[in-house]
């Protein structure tokens, strides 16, 4: 006995007609008709009474009927949980970031994403800013957690929060007595700076920081990504200004100190195409809201 012996059986009884049932199942009446007399076989009794004017159930048809119904819904629920099961599996969700997420949002936000949703493959990959609005766009990753601003009106994006920079210095430098530096005491000192098309708009905020309060630096060192920067502060090449989350990179090589004065801050967004509507994107960005929806400057 098959399933399909079943479905044909069903259409039958709920038409009790061959003629109908057999244009419901796209199928030949005659065909039908033996299907129904191989399955009734089987069973050993006969499931329908036949005359040439109507067609009923037998006791053991009504029977045989609320099973027969038990038993493919089973089936299907079988096939849909399968099905199911097989689309978690395959789901996957392609992370662009920056640095500052793999700090700061990465552990507390990957753990419970797990947990929500245990089948999810994650991949992460590292990318400059500049390139993570393009990567959208392709369809190379599914969200970025990148620095403002977004480009593209296929985007839609939301701020996840706002970082102060530090003062980053070797450790045997002279202003690590100080416990808050101010920024008149920049003036003329070595720096390590980022390079734009790496750091995008960290680069911006400190090149607009250092105009505006007319500080005047000796650039001796540009670096292409953030563990360069903070190695070439640490073997004493200079100093460097860049967001607080740096300082859980240091190690007793270099010294963190806050700026005196209003220091200047970037935002760090979360971004992803308007039109991915996919459950695992919806719950991140839930997530990622709720850690993180009270957080400014910290």
């Amino acid at each position: 006995m098959e399933l399909r012996h079943l479905r044909y059986f069903l259409a039958v009884a709920d038409e009790l007609n061959f003629t109908r049932a057999a244009l419901r199942l796209h199928t030949a009446q005659p065909s039908l008709s033996q299907q129904i007399r191989d399955l009734e076989d089987e069973i050993g009794t006969q499931l329908f009474e036949r005359s040439k004017r109507k067609v009923d159930l037998t006791d053991a048809g009504r029977v045989f009927m609320a099973e027969a119904r038990l038993t493919l819904a089973q089936a299907d629920r079988a096939v849909a949980r399968a099905r199911q099961v097989a689309l978690q599996r395959q789901a996957t969700l392609t992370i662009g970031f920056v640095p500052a997420a793999e700090v700061k949002i990465f552990p507390v936000i990957l753990p419970m994403l797990r947990m929500r949703f245990p089948q999810l493959n994650v991949e992460l990959r590292s990318l400059p800013t500049l390139e993570q609005e393009d990567a959208l766009l392709r369809g190379d990753i599914d969200i970025a957690f990148m620095r403002p601003p977004i480009q593209s009106t296929e985007l839609k994006g939301e701020v996840v929060f706002d970082e102060p920079f530090i003062l980053l210095l070797p450790a045997t430098h002279p202003l690590t007595a100080l416990e808050q530096v101010p920024r008149d005491k920049l003036n003329g000192e070595a720096f390590v700076c980022t390079y734009r098309q790496y750091s995008g708009r960290v680069y911006d905020v400190v090149e607009e920081y250092c105009a505006t309060h007319q500080i005047q630096r000796n650039v001796v060192q540009q670096a292409s990504n953030i563990l360069l920067n903070l190695n070439l502060v640490g073997m004493g090449m200079g100093c460097a200004l860049l967001p607080a989350y740096v300082s859980a990179l240091t190690n007793e090589s270099i010294c963190c100190r806050p700026l005196a004065e209003a220091p200047p801050s970037v935002e760090l967004m979360m971004v992803w195409r308007a039109d991915n509507h996919a459950a695992e994107l919806a719950g991140l960005c839930e997530l990622v809201r709720g850690a993180f929806a009270a957080t400014h400057h910290n």
